[in-house]
């Protein structure tokens, strides 16, 4: 598996992203690359001043920020890099080809646009070409169960490949969730006695490679409500701890690629979230 790419800035959130990312690490045998992107604080700065700044931040992220991934028993690589940590924090992840990228998250709110989820997880979430792993500071303990959404579309499918790979290494059950009434060909026209057991044979139907590859799933379907809400309770009442998802590609005019569900549950998650783009 290709390296993680971890947000490291000693806060709390970013502690918590690297505790996950190495937990997860050593589990599937790669190794992280903690990376620290920092923006200067002026313009006009002189080579010596940021090459001190540059030695300071080296020196913090070895010496302190990434010792619990190391005493977890993970292989760390250290980087950091100076500019605009929404960009830096992208193109790193591209150059490496991150299996995933993972962030800490520093808040929750009511959708998208305030500013308290943290701007740069809000940025990456909409132009990230890897998987982005949103992990709240509270997060802990292993992934036992993993809750997928699947809609039949071919993000979703891209969402179930990451999600076999990793469902394998862990050894996690997976419970894959559909919400609202059937809208896709995979899911046939179904009576309202039957729509349950008709899209829940949909259900099993996608995410084949799992089953494929050992892995328990369970198939739930849910309807007549916002797709967001259904895969949130979704994860809440059956215990999940980690929610993966799909994400459309980047169109239309606002060069945004996550859309409004993806970008609900991002501001809504109080588990660790991976989006997967169409390109991963």
């Amino acid at each position: 598996m290709k390296p993680f790419v971890v947000g490291v800035d000693g806060s709390a959130a970013a502690a918590a992203a690297l505790r996950w990312a190495a937990e997860l690490a050593v589990v599937v045998d790669t190794e992280i690359l903690a990376l620290n992107a920092f923006e200067r604080p002026y313009a006009e700065l002189s080579p010596e001043e940021n090459e001190r700044l540059v030695l300071e931040r080296r020196s913090r992220l070895a010496e302190d920020w990434i010792r619990p991934a190391l005493e977890i028993g993970a292989s760390v690589r250290t980087r950091v890099h100076g500019g605009d940590p929404r960009e830096v924090v992208l193109e790193l992840a591209e150059a490496e080809d991150a299996s995933v990228l993972v962030l800490g998250r520093t808040g929750r709110s009511g959708g998208p646009g305030f500013l308290h989820l943290g701007s740069v997880v809000e940025h990456v979430a909409h132009h990230t070409r890897q998987p982005l792993a949103v992990i709240p500071e509270t997060a802990s303990g292993p992934i036992r169960r993993i809750i997928l959404g699947v809609d039949g579309s071919p993000e979703s499918l891209h969402a179930v490949t990451w999600c076999a790979e990793i469902a394998r290494a862990v050894e996690a059950t997976v419970v894959a969730v559909t919400v609202d009434e059937p809208s896709y060909e995979w899911a046939p026209a179904s009576s309202p006695k039957n729509w349950r057991r008709d899209v829940e044979h949909g259900i099993d139907q996608l995410v084949a490679p799992l089953a494929a590859a050992g892995t328990a799933v369970t198939s739930l379907a849910q309807r007549n409500r916002h797709p967001a809400d259904g895969l949130l309770d979704a994860a809440s009442e059956r215990g999940g701890d980690l929610l993966v998802i799909g994400t459309r590609g980047a169109g239309g005019f606002t060069g945004l690629r996550a859309g409004g569900v993806a970008m609900k549950v991002l501001h809504r998650a109080s588990l660790p979230l991976v989006l997967v783009p169409p390109s991963s």
